[in-house]
């Protein structure tokens, strides 16, 4: 993206626009960020890995999920599996953006995609529903981006410093599973994503004592199977019922 597009004072209002959308609900990441950053220090990081965790992966729930995978002693592969699986849905988001970033090059496209999150992605469907042709909707990202990322930074460094003082007795990573069920009860609107919810739980609880901790990524599998499936028979019921 070059300097003149940025100079556009509409890429600049798009970009201010999404710094302000973002300061208003960045307070609701510190405690699942403190978590985070407790939860890295108790998993035996070193204070560097541990900041540097955040940084370069930013997903919250792929955070928690690789953090406990190493707490249990689980291999680091399997532990980055599962990260990258509870982190599948992206490339449904990565889908839905790519012909607004097609005229981006190969490395800003890398760019823009390291720094999407769910809050991200939601926040661009609200606008582009507003402005169905917005050409000014990735400097818009990049105003979210410009406050989400060093915030959540920020805010697991807070974590993970605080997590050299707070005894390991008070395991607060049992907060980790809670933030995930507050943002499961607001996100299972549909009947696919509540077979999805629904199976991946119980695959979960199934399969808990597959070796080197599998379960977890075979739930995962499962859920999603169960979601796409679902999709398809509601699409096919809706389908019969208008014919």
């Amino acid at each position: 993206m070059g300097a003149s597009h940025w100079s556009h004072p509409g890429t600049r209002a798009a970009f201010w626009a999404g710094v302000r959308d973002t300061v208003a609900v960045v307070p609701s990441y510190l405690p699942f960020a403190l978590v985070c950053g407790v939860a890295s220090v108790n998993a035996g990081l070193s204070t560097s890995a541990a900041m540097a965790l955040p940084a370069l992966v930013f997903a919250g729930s792929s955070q928690a999920v690789l953090t406990q995978f190493i707490q249990s002693s689980a291999s680091l592969w399997v532990a980055i599996l599962s990260g990258c699986v509870i982190n599948l849905r992206m490339a449904v988001y990565s889908a839905a953006l790519s012909p607004k970033v097609k005229q981006f090059s190969t490395g800003e496209r890398m760019l823009i995609a390291a720094f999407l999150i769910d809050n991200s992605f939601a926040f661009m469907q609200k606008r582009e529903l507003a402005n169905p042709k917005d050409p000014h909707l990735i400097a818009y990202y990049a105003g979210l981006t410009a406050v989400f990322w060093p915030s959540w930074l920020l805010f697991c460094m807070v974590g993970i410093f605080a997590g050299n003082i707070v005894p390991a007795s008070w395991q607060l990573e049992f907060a980790i599973p809670l933030s995930f069920i507050a943002i499961l009860a607001g996100s299972v609107r549909s009947v696919p994503m509540a077979a999805a919810a629904a199976v991946g739980g119980l695959a979960s609880i199934f399969l808990f004592a597959l070796p080197l901790k599998l379960g977890l990524v075979a739930a995962c599998l499962a859920g999603l199977l169960a979601g796409l499936v679902m999709e398809k028979g509601v699409q096919w019921w809706t389908t019969r019922k208008a014919g």
